[in-house]
């Protein structure tokens, strides 16, 4: 089979690194790609926002799947254009896609079919939205509507900082995201992420991760699009995964169907594990960054053929998807200056040495120089993922191969899976 995979970041490189193991697999094309996803696909400057050429590409170069990478394509209706010339795609529709593209959307689904969330008010004024703020207490959540890069929420302790946020959002700050505000209820207890495939009928859990938001240790500081992650998150018990599936992800899928905009694709599932159940924080409508660079590692077996079936309908037939029992712990080394304006042309070498630790390094951010210099192009730039039989051992694999690299003008959180490690430890005390 002939894979076209769009997108550029360490989601990216993750899904090109599994697919290229795949013996069904013809060509693997990425477009536009990085220096890491060149490893195992040929790279084409190719814009996903030119629905045309995307069409084009995949007649002239006999496309068998696109795999979607990112929302934006997603939410831009990019899956419509290629289902409407016959091509498989992995990905939503625009109308699908929606579940991530609006917030409030997803609230309201919420809403009328009955699915654990957080109370909820959306406000499309400053005035509105300054004026509901009185239902709540704090902390309160004040998230952008639109797509923000993972960047567009909010937890603010203080009524000073919820205007401030709110001012933020309504002034432009995110862009066309902040148009339209919904401010939430603050859930207390642990976060975790549950991954589903579905074909819009057939839905099977793929896998939970636990990401790292804060841009500091300890869970401090402004919310970043993920500064690490780790795979399983043990806090999501299989009895609360059934819960999950049964009380939010499974009435999503038939809510969708019944409205006549079928969701396909991998269905992600932000969660908030609260003291009186799960409760859905979010969704998204792709592969997490950075869980699925802690995802891939474990799936055993093929994974093209998943997401073949999901793309033609067929997932009921398709295999169950196999997760190792080993665990996958990500570290991302970001640019200075993120979550902000990071710092862009930082050289980065000691990448081989990190490979001789047994980790496997993720681009995300990054590009070839004029001179040929591994350079740092983004916010997030490499992610480091090892796998261990523990959290704690895959962790102490992974800061081992950080640090063998060098990146002057990057830094990472050293405290990724603590949560885990600390209960790995008291139960080995």
């Amino acid at each position: 089979m002939n894979i076209l995979l769009l997108g550029s970041g360490g989601r990216e490189h993750a899904l090109a690194w599994k697919l290229a193991q795949s013996p069904l697999l013809g060509s693997l094309h990425a477009a536009p790609g990085n220096p890491g996803i060149a490893a195992h696909a040929v790279c084409h400057a190719l814009d996903a926002a030119d629905h045309a050429a995307v069409v084009a590409f995949c007649t002239e170069h006999a496309i068998d799947l696109v795999v979607i990478g990112p929302e934006a394509p997603l939410v831009d209706g990019l899956a419509d254009t290629l289902r409407a010339a016959r091509v498989p795609v992995f990905g939503p529709s625009r109308a699908a896609a929606a579940l991530e593209g609006s917030k409030g959307f997803t609230k309201d689904l919420c809403a009328r079919a009955g699915i654990p969330t957080a109370a909820y008010v959306r406000c499309t004024t400053l005035a509105e939205a300054s004026a509901a703020l009185a239902g709540f207490t704090l902390p309160v959540v004040i998230k952008a509507d639109g797509l923000a890069a993972g960047k567009g929420v909010v937890i603010a302790t203080t009524a000073a900082e919820a205007t401030a946020a709110l001012e933020t959002m309504f002034d432009g700050g995110f862009g066309a995201a902040g148009a339209e505000v919904v401010i939430e209820a603050f859930l207390t207890g642990e976060e975790a992420s549950l991954f589903a495939l579905t074909d819009g009928t057939a839905v099977v859990a793929l896998g939970s991760a636990q990401d790292h938001k804060r841009v500091g240790e300890g869970d401090t500081g402004p919310n970043t699009g993920g500064m690490g992650a780790y795979s399983p998150a043990r806090v999501l018990t299989p009895e609360l995964e059934a819960r999950v599936m049964a009380e939010i992800i499974l009435p999503t899928v038939r809510v969708m169907a019944d409205a006549g905009t079928p969701y396909s694709g991998v269905l992600y599932a932000g969660l908030m594990l609260t003291p009186t159940g799960p409760q859905l924080i979010e969704y998204n409508a792709r592969f997490g960054d950075p869980e699925t660079q802690v995802l891939m590692p474990r799936i055993e077996g093929d994974l093209l053929p998943l997401l073949f079936a999901t793309a033609t309908g067929t997932l009921a037939d398709a295999p169950h998807p196999r997760l190792s029992h080993d665990c996958a712990l990500t570290v991302v080394l970001a640019a200075d200056g993120y979550p902000g304006t990071p710092a862009r042309g930082g050289t980065i070498t000691g990448l081989d040495g990190a490979a001789m630790t047994g980790a496997t390094v993720f681009h995300a951010g990054t590009a070839r120089s004029e001179d040929d210099r591994l350079i740092a192009v983004g916010g997030r730039v490499l992610a480091v993922t090892a796998t261990g039989r523990t959290v704690t051992a895959a962790r102490d694999k992974a800061y081992a191969a950080v640090d063998a690299i060098d990146f002057p003008t990057g830094f990472c959180r050293r405290d990724i899976g603590w949560r885990e490690a600390a209960r790995e430890a008291a139960d080995s005390a």
